[in-house]
């Protein structure tokens, strides 16, 4: 799908530039504007544990966390984090909290009095559980009176004691009102962070930080495009914080964070960022720092290719068209390939001559005869294109350094030319660290596979294992959904709402389920925020209390509180209900 420039100009730039959004103030801390990307996390323990939020707090500023985000649930707990931020004082730290607030009005406004932002979601601030799918014009207004009515107070309270706020909308948590319109669709996450967004202004008030958060990649990235192009539509583009939302733990998660986050940080999106990891909080900044690092530097004088139409429509998942060739390319998945440049000597038109044998280490394999050759596409203009050959595409080098865009304006290029050769993006990079090496490749490749712009993937790296690089490789393609060939993950970070121990939950279930590939579980907290966030899970694992567990198939509850010591049996047992168990070899 093409759509006529100007729309979604800010994608498609011939220089690189960070979007200029409205300067918020958290504290003293400065969002948007020309500050700097922000990062934050949050705590993972009961608000009301003094002694181990505080220490939790103080590992993450440690760490780097600019900003600490703590559950209050209630109003005990938002009246409690005064006596945290009296703490945290009493140790010579000024960090600015950051109240999480889901359906308690009451909550938020004994928060806002205390933390120095706010956090609520247009979800869980509006009328619930009506049952209602079509709302009349008259009561689809009617409902956003008694939001108005409903937010003014907290509103007023804010503007009273300088404190901010974050409108954040979740994927799977819409009300019934936005989703009989919309659907549960970017485009109504969007336009429920919007009317959240007037409302507040109508009051005069302006303070103001939003969020598109989902496990998926792809929904996170276009809800996030959509609120950019509306926000500057209505006239003020406020700050943009980025995360992908319960992206579960190790590698996956790092990879997941690192694909959606960096698909926007290459836009030029992004004022605060947070990876939402089951683990420690402080092991979140080491990971964000990370992406950070990867798009902090760009070269200012380094000009892109400037499309005069968009290539793709940067908010609905789409393929580049490509022809098909030895299964790359066309309808196929992503492949990943092994292709060691000693093996194929370049020739001075830019091709490698290839040799007799297989170079995929793909399950598919590519034959290769003797004397077939491949692009190797360093520069665009350095190779006379289309390329003709039975066994050819291209080979499309990715060094390290904001190379998302170099790449991307490239493949711009090919398609400006209406060039169908499929793409294999080349990625190089000595990063001695597996786990750091895994967030920087899947930063870099991550936008280009959301975007549908590549077919395949070669990692490459002088010390690392083959079998490491395959493993981080198929990480990306089943992160940005390019291809599944594992069991998903949906795992949020826990917080004070959780009863149970998620990350001993996580470990186990993984280690009895990971052979289910194609299948997507969730593994929750609490029954406040799970079933929503795990929107897109075949099942689900909920906290629904102290050591008691909910099951869902899909959005359905089917068991209600599992003691903990029983919970994960009973998970596989629904599975081999409905016959998608398989026994691990």
């Amino acid at each position: 799908m093409k759509a006529e420039l100007p729309a979604f100009d800010f994608l498609f730039q011939e220089q690189f530039t960070r979007l200029r959004t409205k300067e918020v103030f958290v504290g003293g801390v400065g969002i948007g504007g020309n500050n700097l990307i922000r990062l934050q996390s949050m705590t993972s323990v009961d608000t009301m544990d003094t002694e181990l939020v505080v220490q939790q707090i103080i590992r993450m500023v440690d760490a780097g966390s600019e900003l600490v985000r703590l559950t209050a649930q209630g109003v005990r707990e938002a009246e409690h984090l005064a006596v945290i931020k009296t703490q945290l004082k009493d140790f010579g730290y000024n960090v600015p909290l950051i109240a999480d607030i889901h359906y308690s009005p009451a909550a938020a406004e004994a928060a806002a009095r205390i933390v120095e932002k706010v956090r609520i979601n247009p979800g869980n601030y509006t009328d619930r559980n009506t049952g209602k799918t079509l709302f009349s014009n008259a009561e689809y207004d009617g409902a956003l009176d008694r939001i108005r009515e409903k937010m003014a107070p907290l509103v007023a309270i804010c503007k009273d004691h300088g404190t901010a706020m974050r409108i954040g909308s979740n994927h799977g948590s819409l009300s019934e009102r936005i989703v009989s319109r919309f659907g549960d669709t970017p485009m109504g996450m969007a336009y429920a962070a919007l009317e959240f967004i007037q409302v507040c202004e109508s009051l005069g008030y302006y303070d103001l930080v939003v969020s598109m958060k989902a496990s998926n990649t792809r929904v996170m990235v276009h809800a996030t495009r959509l609120m950019v192009d509306l926000m500057e539509k209505h006239g003020t583009i406020y700050p943009l914080h980025l995360g992908v939302t319960e992206a579960g733990e190790g590698e996956d998660g790092r990879i997941r964070s690192a694909a959606g986050i960096g698909t926007l940080l290459a836009d030029g999106i992004g004022d605060t960022i947070r990876v939402s990891l089951t683990e420690e909080p402080e092991n979140e900044l080491i990971v964000a720092k990370t992406i950070r690092d990867v798009f902090s530097e760009p070269d200012p004088e380094e000009r892109f290719f400037r499309p005069s139409t968009l290539p793709f429509n940067p908010v609905e998942y789409s393929r580049r068209e490509t022809h098909e060739t030895c299964g790359i390319g066309g309808t196929n998945p992503g492949v990943v390939l092994t292709l060691p440049d000693s093996d194929f000597p370049l020739m001075a038109d830019g091709r490698l001559v290839g040799k007799k044998g297989k170079i995929l280490s793909d399950f598919m394999g590519l034959p290769v005869e003797e004397g077939d050759t491949v692009a190797l596409l360093r520069d665009v203009d350095s190779i006379k294109l289309p390329v003709k050959g039975k066994g050819e595409l291209i080979l499309m080098a990715v060094p390290f350094s904001m190379a998302v865009n170099k790449t991307r304006s490239a493949i711009m290029r090919l398609i400006d030319r209406q060039d169908k050769h499929p793409v294999i993006l080349c990625y190089n990079d000595n990063e001695p660290d597996e786990e750091l090496y895994a967030v920087r490749a899947a930063a870099q490749l991550g936008p280009l596979f959301i975007d549908g712009l590549a077919d395949g993937v070669d990692l490459l790296h002088t010390s690392l294992p083959d079998e490491v690089l395959s493993r981080i490789a198929y990480g990306i393609l089943q992160a940005t959904r390019s291809r599944i060939t594992s069991t998903e993950y949906i795992s949020c970070p826990s917080c004070g709402r959780t009863k149970y121990n998620i990350q001993l939950a996580v470990k186990e279930i993984r280690s009895k389920t990971s052979h289910l590939a194609g299948l997507t579980i969730g593994i929750m907290g609490c029954i406040v925020n799970g079933p929503g966030e795990m929107a897109d899970a075949d099942y689900g694992y909920v906290g629904s209390g102290n050591g008691v567990i909910t099951l869902f198939r899909g959005k359905e509850p089917v068991r209600k509180n599992i003691p903990e010591e029983n919970a994960v049996q009973e998970l596989i047992n629904i599975i081999k209900e409905d016959g998608r168990w398989i026994d691990p070899q």
